[in-house]
């Protein structure tokens, strides 16, 4: 069975992707060594709640338009669905900055004060984020993966010198972090608008409406479950900084970078493949559907154990030896997060499933129970442990439990869809 599936074209395409990906991944990881070593831990930590909120914000941005790129057939559609999503997150952004500037929530909410002079670009960071998101799905629906690998690295370098280069003009703070990011998302930005405009695909504003409600259930549905899937993933980020302040922050986000890591470059990777390979199943051979969820998650299981298990070894000697001496205290976050995300490794890519066998519900059940229980867990343990790897600990516990749930759910589920669709 190993043979055959490291022979099969969906191995060899994630291989692709991959290779791609280690790039920019580790162009990413670069630049935070750097960061570590020449900006404080509290503008690191400002910086990486930031981004947390760019993300968190960028998901109802869109409308969720974006994942139906992956469904029509004909390109024109996809195109469509892409204007659309990029239409939306565009008026969403202008809003929320004129609901920040209209209401100045710092002087409201004393901890918000150290970030008084970012807040603004908050919608920009939204857009920004939400728009390059968009783009890379629809690159992938043409299966264009070396294009995205190729931008994705762009973005990467670009953040990492620019955040050094910016430092003449605004020293080493959280404003130098958050300006040189948002540059270099504008700029892969623009030159995905441009490849954009050489498709002269033209829609007309009856073509989007027909669109916005052909695919109605992606803001109906899948919006509210992927927005609360995304808050209870970066709720740590809001709650670390707020009971134990923004140096402790930078320790939980270095342990999080580096626990993601292989999630952000190999799972990521196959995470686009699959929803394509798994989409072209459901139309063209349903009956393998399941049998090939099953194989994927198998071999996502056992990769992601040997990694992750060799980190959780080596952390004592890495950190120190790539970040800096101060950065051992990062270790214990990061080997709680890391037996979390063995099953986050296998939950990320193949969740898409849902929406391939058009079971949108589903994922919301889910989220909405995840979050409550991630909640609970985040507020109990801020007022009752007195030991933030506490808090760090009990949220991956309960974090990897609720991935393993999902992960054997969801090969019920398909199973179950695809049974019933052949009745």
């Amino acid at each position: 069975m190993i043979k055959q599936m490291l022979q099969s074209s969906f191995l060899r395409l994630s291989s692709v992707v991959f290779i791609g990906n280690l790039a920019a991944q580790f162009l990413i990881f670069l630049a935070y060594a750097l960061f570590a070593r020449f900006f404080e831990m509290i503008d690191i930590g400002i910086y990486t709640v930031f981004i947390s909120l760019s993300i968190l914000l960028a998901v109802p941005s869109t409308g969720r338009y974006e994942l139906a790129i992956m469904l029509p057939k004909q390109n024109k559609e996809a195109q469509g669905l892409l204007k659309l999503a990029l239409s939306l997150s565009a008026v969403f952004s202008l809003l929320v900055w004129f609901l920040l500037y209209s209401i100045p929530l710092q002087t409201y909410i004393s901890r918000l004060a150290k970030i008084e002079e970012l807040i603004l670009w908050l919608p920009a960071g939204v857009f920004l984020m939400a728009s390059f998101q968009s783009f890379i799905i629809y690159h992938n629906s043409k299966g264009e993966f070396k294009l995205n690998a190729f931008m994705k690295t762009v973005q990467a370098a670009l953040m990492l010198g620019l955040s050094f280069v910016y430092t003449y003009f605004f020293a080493f703070s959280s404003y130098t972090l958050v300006i040189a990011w948002i540059t270099s998302q504008a700029v892969v930005n623009i030159l995905y608008t441009i490849l954009l405009f050489t498709e002269s695909i033209k829609h007309s504003f009856e073509d989007l409406k027909q669109l916005m409600l052909e695919y109605k259930r992606y803001p109906i549905v899948s919006l509210p479950s992927n927005f609360v899937n995304t808050f209870s993933i970066e709720l740590p980020n809001y709650f670390i900084p707020a009971f134990w302040g923004a140096g402790v922050q930078t320790l939980y986000a270095y342990g999080a970078r580096v626990a993601g890591m292989p999630r952000n470059f190999i799972g990521s990777a196959i995470g686009d493949v699959f929803f394509k390979r798994s989409s072209d199943l459901a139309v063209d051979e349903p009956q393998n559907l399941v049998k090939h969820l099953r194989k994927v998650s198998l071999l996502l299981i056992g990769f992601s154990s040997l990694i992750y298990i060799a980190g959780i070894l080596l952390a004592d000697i890495l950190f120190p030896l790539v970040f800096g001496a101060d950065y051992i205290d990062a270790v214990p976050y990061f080997r709680w997060l890391a037996l979390a995300s063995i099953f986050l490794f296998v939950q990320s890519p193949i969740s898409t499933i849902s929406d391939v066998i058009n079971r949108l519900d589903a994922p919301l059940i889910f989220n909405l129970v995840s979050i409550l229980i991630k909640t609970g867990v985040l507020v109990w343990s801020g007022y009752r442990l007195a030991n933030p790897v506490h808090m760090v600990m009990l949220y991956s516990i309960s974090t990897a439990l609720l991935a393993l749930f999902w992960i054997v759910y969801l090969q019920y589920l398909t199973k179950k869809e695809i049974t019933n669709s052949d009745e």
